[in-house]
């Protein structure tokens, strides 16, 4: 028998899949060995197709007959809805073209001592419906909610911060950083990834994207379970700058370490998360997820184990009690539906020479590591773009890390990610955890390559003779 911990070889895990009879397992261990799913979707319809053509003689010519026969009931409602579709695209991506974008740079002095959550004060103001209160607005004029964009590049190891907005909304987003941050000085710069060139023969580069999830993978998509949030880091207290311990110093120092000819680029893309289209009002699907988990959570701690042995008295007596665990799963979810929820898309860009390349990308593979949960096993996993090619059969001569690398590219300029022409899976995240992922570092953060304006503005006194 294996101590506990110890590994399970191919074999054993092949033999309780078999067994298992999971079908999202399945689909996991195809994936796992560089296999697409839609390889193994394909070769099963194949499979089902060829044993049904030997129980349907003529199988072509009956199911033509059959399309064409039902056509009057089902062509009507794809063209419906084929033109709708349509229409939907068109709308949206005439509205987005028309918009004009701004890159601003935060220069941030040397001293700053407030905590993250002014920059959870910041988020908050920015989670506003505008624009897609009627259906006339959303569906008519295509038009969708403003959406904003949190970078953190590094330039041969010099750190830069930014915010990318729309033209409309520059005005409201230097307010609400200015009344939260009064030190800070915003400028309008030209855009970093627009005046990047790649260049195959000369550099590799790296993407992946990252989604916020728990380690199960049957729980992929439930984001009601948070990460450390600088409450949990206590950074909220703000206690002597010198006894401060923020993650957030950690991404910062792996950004600043890199050598002149390599960049790093973080993005988070960020938009408010609400729920349209019914005809009644109801909560978004964010906090029902939460509600449930936080459901399960208390049945939980109010059951008794299955080993838990109690004699008939000791059953009528005792009760459950929660763990410290249960309490404190319980506390932060239920704080965090106090707070804005945003969707988020959050991706990271490593360039480097060929000569240079190694196995730095690891860093930036598990960068927000710092800031993961082990008591939720709730991390930033990267799941796309060059993350999923592990295998030599996934890539003949490159051709595939080459468009992927373009593509990243593409994306990463439009800071597309919600709408048309690049969709990702978005995460839910509230202001209090963006906050902690994204805030003016503050002087207890020390790396040498973060740019810093050399003392902070100052105003004359209000009461000077006029």
């Amino acid at each position: 028998m294996d101590a506990p911990g110890t590994p399970k070889s191919e074999i054993v895990q092949f033999w309780n899949l078999v067994k298992g009879l999971d079908w999202w397992a399945w689909n996991n261990w195809f994936y796992a060995w560089g296999f697409s799913r839609f390889l193994l979707h394909t070769i099963l319809f194949a499979g089902l197709l060829s044993i049904l053509s030997l129980q349907i003689p003529n199988l072509f010519l009956f199911a033509s007959g059959w399309l064409v026969g039902t056509a009057p009931v089902w062509l009507p409602i794809s063209l419906l809805i084929g033109f709708y579709q349509i229409w939907i695209w068109y709308a949206r991506s005439n509205f987005i073209f028309h918009k004009k974008p701004v890159l601003m740079e935060m220069k941030m002095p040397r001293e700053i001592t407030k905590s993250p959550r002014a920059m959870e004060t910041a988020l908050t103001n920015l989670h506003v419906p505008q624009g897609i209160t009627t259906y006339y607005m959303r569906v008519m004029k295509g038009w969708t909610l403003p959406w904003y964009s949190l970078e953190i590049a590094s330039f041969g190891g010099e750190i830069h911060f930014y915010v990318w907005v729309w033209k409309d909304w520059q005005k409201i987003v230097e307010a609400t950083i200015y009344a939260n941050y009064p030190e800070i000085e915003l400028h309008e710069v030209e855009d970093y990834a627009q005046k990047f060139v790649y260049n195959p023969e000369t550099q590799t580069c790296y993407g992946c994207g990252w989604r916020f999830e728990p380690y199960d993978p049957k729980k992929r998509y439930i984001d009601a379970y948070v990460m450390k949030t600088y409450i949990d880091l206590e950074l909220d207290k703000d206690p002597k700058e010198e006894v401060k311990i923020d993650p957030l110093g950690t991404v910062l120092e792996v950004m600043g370490s890199m050598t002149k000819e390599q960049q790093m680029w973080i993005q988070i893309l960020i938009t408010p998360e609400f729920k349209w289209g019914k005809l009644n009002p109801s909560e978004s699907d964010w906090s029902a997820r939460v509600k449930n988990e936080v459901n399960k959570v208390r049945l939980l701690a109010a059951t008794f184990s299955e080993d838990t042995k109690l004699t008939d008295l000791q059953t009528r007596m005792a009760r459950p009690r929660p763990t410290w665990v249960h309490e404190h799963q319980l506390e932060t979810m239920q704080r965090n539906l106090g707070k804005h929820p945003f969707a988020v898309v959050s991706r990271g860009f490593y360039i480097s020479p060929h000569k240079d390349f190694g196995l730095r990308f690891w860093d930036m593979r598990w960068i927000w590591r710092p800031f993961a949960n082990p008591q939720y096993m709730t991390q930033m996993r990267n799941r796309w773009f060059h993350t999923t090619m592990d295998y030599p059969w996934q890539d003949w001569r490159d051709i595939r890390w080459e468009t992927i690398t373009r593509r990243f590219i593409d994306a990463y300029r439009r800071r597309s990610g919600f709408y048309s022409p690049w969709e990702f899976p978005a995460n839910v995240m509230t202001s209090e955890l963006l906050a902690t992922l994204y805030h003016p570092p503050s002087s207890s953060i020390k790396v040498p390559g973060l740019v810093r304006i050399e003392s902070k503005k100052s105003s004359p006194p209000p009461n000077l003779p006029q």
